[in-house]
């Protein structure tokens, strides 16, 4: 089990250094290359996912977008469902910020380490309402013409560890409290 946690957190290491876009593709006359604006893009994508501006998002998505990381495992598919969906974290986690640490191009793919910090609202996450949310994980997203049609997230094993870890402790609690 330790091996496959090394293995994959090496993986993901070695995935975000060969990333970075050493060339530049397509320059128009402001000097602005592709890859720039497809990062500037996803900045505005985790800026409207915190704010709520579903409108924004119509102009960033495409209408065929694919989110493989939609609620238990299901996938998300149009850009109505999958902008319904990123606005329900509002539902549930209170505060939320999105912060994208870094962010690196390589052809129609980006991929960026992003924290998510916030406090949940109800108990949909598997957490009560009031825990503090401070996670890291990396997404992938895939461009075409300009607009993201494709989205994978990958979470830091160890976190997800924890709290499988901090659900169980949990659920054993209640078990043992009285029943009214």
């Amino acid at each position: 089990m330790k091996k496959f946690f090394c293995l994959t957190i090496i993986s993901m290491f070695l995935l975000l250094i060969s990333c970075t876009d050493s060339t530049k593709t397509s320059t128009d006359n402001t000097g602005t290359s592709q890859a720039d604006e497809n990062l500037a893009k996803n900045s505005r994508v985790y800026k409207a996912i915190e704010t709520g501006d579903a409108a924004t998002l119509d102009s960033l998505i495409s209408s065929d977008a694919v989110d493989h990381q939609g609620p238990n495992g299901t996938e998300i598919k149009g850009t109505d469902n999958v902008k319904h969906m990123l606005a329900d974290i509002h539902n549930h986690l209170k505060d939320g910020k999105f912060e994208v640490i870094e962010a690196a191009t390589n052809g129609d793919y980006i991929f960026t380490l992003a924290r998510v910090t916030g406090t949940t609202a109800d108990s949909t996450w598997g957490m009560p309402p009031g825990s503090k949310v401070d996670e890291k994980g990396v997404d992938v997203v895939k461009i075409r013409d300009g607009k993201m049609v494709e989205h994978w997230g990958f979470v830091d094993p160890a976190a997800m560890m924890k709290k499988m870890h901090e659900m169980h402790s949990m659920e054993r609690k209640m078990e043992t409290m009285p029943k009214k």
